[in-house]
C-alpha cells in the first residue's frame, strides 16, 4: 500500500541497470534535502510470480486480473495497448500496484456495510485471473435487482453512443430478463444486488460479475436516488442516445498528478506557473545539474 511502484528484481528487464548509491560528498550536499527520505525496498515473491506465470500460460497467454470485487480499470493506460489484457506477471503487478480501485478493495471494501466493519473478507483476499476475451462494448450491460426483482438495466459503457444498441433494445431487454428469471432470481443469496452481463448474440447472455447494491457501485445512466425509489415490476432500460458531444475518459483524472487535477480555474493555473518559475516545484539540485 506504500506510495510508488517498485518492481521485484526478477521482473526487471535483463539490461536494466539499477541505480547505485553515491558516496560523493558533493552529492550528499546537493541532495541534503532528501537525505531522510526512506528508500523503497524491492519486494520479492518468486512463488507468487511462478503461480501467476503458470496461470497465464494455462489460460492461453492473455488474462484479465481482479481482486475480490474490483478490477484495476483506472490504470489500463499503464499497459502498452491501453487495456487490461495481462500477458506477464509484470503486467499483473503494475496494474494491482497502481490502481486506486484495488487500494479501495484492500482498505475500504466494507465501508458501506451495516453489519459491522472488517478489514479482511471472510475468505481472505483473492487474486483472480480469467481468460481474456475481446468483446464488443455494445454487448455489455449492468442490471440492478431490488427485492429479487429486476428494476433497471443500463448500457455498461454509458459515456459512448453505440448505435447498434438502439434498434435491438427490446430484444436485448427480453434476453436479459429471460437470463435473470432462469438463473438468478431467488437463487442469489441476497435480495438486492447488481450484476453485469454480456450479450454476444441474440438469445445468448453470459454472466460477467456481481456487485453490491449500494453507492460504491457505479449506477451508470441512473442515480442511486432513482434506483432506491423504483418499485415497478417492469425494468427501466436506458442507453446513451446522445449522438453528439465528446465525453472524456471516465478515469482520465487517474492519468495525471493530483496537482494538475486540482487546478479548477485560471488563478490556479497562474499560481501553478508562478510556483514552477520560482523553483518551488523542483529540487534546487536539479537546477544546478542542468
Amino acid at each position: 500500500l506504500a506510495d510508488g511502484i517498485v518492481l521485484p528484481p526478477s521482473l526487471l528487464p535483463a539490461n536494466r541497470v539499477q541505480p547505485q548509491q553515491s558516496d560523493s560528498s558533493d552529492d550528499s550536499e546537493d541532495d541534503g534535502e532528501w537525505e531522510e527520505t526512506p528508500q523503497a525496498t524491492q519486494p520479492d515473491f518468486p512463488d507468487l510470480e511462478k503461480t501467476v506465470r503458470q496461470a497465464i500460460e494455462r489460460l492461453g497467454g492473455e488474462v484479465f486480473v481482479k481482486l475480490n470485487w474490483s478490477a484495476p480499470r483506472d490504470v489500463s493506460w499503464m499497459l502498452h495497448d491501453n487495456s487490461l489484457c495481462c500477458r506477464t506477471p509484470l503486467d499483473v503487478i503494475l496494474l494491482l500496484k497502481g490502481s486506486e480501485f484495488i487500494q479501495h478493495d484492500l482498505t475500504q471494501a466494507f465501508m458501506e456495510c451495516t453489519d459491522g466493519i472488517s478489514e479482511v473478507p471472510p475468505g481472505g483476499f483473492v487474486l483472480t485471473l480469467r481468460r481474456y476475451e475481446h468483446i464488443v462494448p455494445a454487448g455489455e450491460f449492468r442490471c440492478f435487482v431490488r427485492n429479487n426483482s429486476l428494476i433497471a438495466v443500463s448500457q455498461r459503457h454509458h459515456r459512448q453512443f453505440l448505435p447498434t444498441i438502439l434498434p435491438d433494445r427490446v430484444n436485448t431487454l427480453n434476453d436479459i430478463q429471460h437470463f435473470f428469471f432462469s438463473y438468478l432470481q431467488h437463487k442469489f443469496p441476497d435480495a438486492d444486488y447488481v450484476f453485469d452481463v454480456y450479450r454476444s448474440s441474440p438469445h445468448h447472455v453470459v454472466l460477467v460479475d456481481f456487485n453490491p447494491f449500494c453507492r460504491v457501485t457505479d449506477p451508470l445512466l441512473f442515480t442511486w436516488d432513482e434506483l432506491g425509489a423504483m418499485t415497478g415490476t417492469l425494468p427501466v432500460f436506458r442507453v446513451n442516445e446522445n449522438r453528439e458531444g465528446i465525453k472524456g475518459h471516465p478515469y482520465a483524472v487517474n492519468r495525471v498528478p493530483q496537482d494538475i487535477v486540482q487546478i479548477n480555474n485560471q488563478q490556479d493555473i497562474n499560481d501553478f506557473v508562478s510556483m514552477f518559475n520560482n523553483g518551488k516545484l523542483i529540487n534546487d539540485s536539479e537546477d544546478e545539474d542542468l
